[in-house]
């Protein structure tokens, strides 16, 4: 059964309208709900993501996503690059994702987060593009520095995806929690994304106890530290970070 998602978009185009953060977190939640971690695991593997993620429906419209993360990737400059996402106009109801096996090699935290951030452009530029037979999308992301930009692009918006797929913002708000109280931590009220009505981790704690909880939920989340960083950030988890 395809991944269906629904979200806002322009009826004669397919484009997305002007989603904001809240509303691309809502379409990862719409995905993550289909897509399940193992059982006792907030993770969710690659294979799975892969399985389900072979046949989507956007607003309606079928497509098949052709994976490939057993090879090189290069551009057209003969330049490593971390992932593609493409469509061929003579294959109108397909995208293509491909995801460079040598930079990830051993690396499965940025292997998963290059695959969620692919499937985030093939679930929002992927529709529009396909919608006349003349047009081509590519989008590119070059090294993983590009997994961490925000901001109103395409590319931003794959990443908010990403990260929300991965890290929701209740679930990252209840392990930040519970292994903040385990460390003896502080923390402080203030404006977050996360569970309705609980503190956040307030400034000034010591700085070896806060990067032991990063690298706490970098492993409950399969994903890097940086990548917890961001989205604690990103949802305002943390005393003076931006939600």
């Amino acid at each position: 059964m395809p991944i269906a998602v629904h979200y806002p978009s322009h009826p004669g185009t397919g484009a997305p309208r002007a989603l904001s953060a809240a509303a691309i977190r809502a379409v990862a939640a719409q995905v993550r709900r289909q897509v399940q971690p193992e059982p006792d695991s907030l993770t969710i593997s690659v294979p799975a993501l892969l399985q389900a993620g072979q046949r989507v429906q956007v607003n309606g419209r079928s497509l098949a996503v052709i994976w490939d993360l057993a090879h090189p990737l290069r551009d057209e400059a003969g330049h490593r690059i971390l992932g593609v996402c493409d469509t061929d106009p003579e294959e109108p109801d397909c995208a293509y994702v491909s995801v460079n096996a040598e930079l990830t090699a051993n690396r499965p935290e940025l292997e998963r987060s290059t695959v969620a951030h692919e499937f985030g452009h093939v679930l929002f530029d992927v529709p529009a593009a396909l919608q006349t037979s003349t047009r081509r999308f590519r989008a590119v992301a070059a090294d993983a520095a590009a997994l961490y930009r925000v901001g109103g692009s395409a590319e931003c918006r794959a990443n908010e995806f990403m990260g929300a797929l991965l890290a929701p913002p209740v679930a990252l708000h209840t392990r930040l929690l519970a292994h903040a109280r385990s460390e003896g931590l502080r923390l402080a009220r203030g404006p977050h994304q996360g569970r309705p009505g609980s503190p956040i981790l307030a400034a000034g704690n010591p700085p070896d106890a806060v990067a032991g909880v990063l690298a706490a939920l970098a492993g409950d989340f399969g994903v890097s530290e940086r990548f917890i960083a961001v989205r604690l950030a990103r949802y305002g988890l943390l005393q003076g970070g931006a939600a």
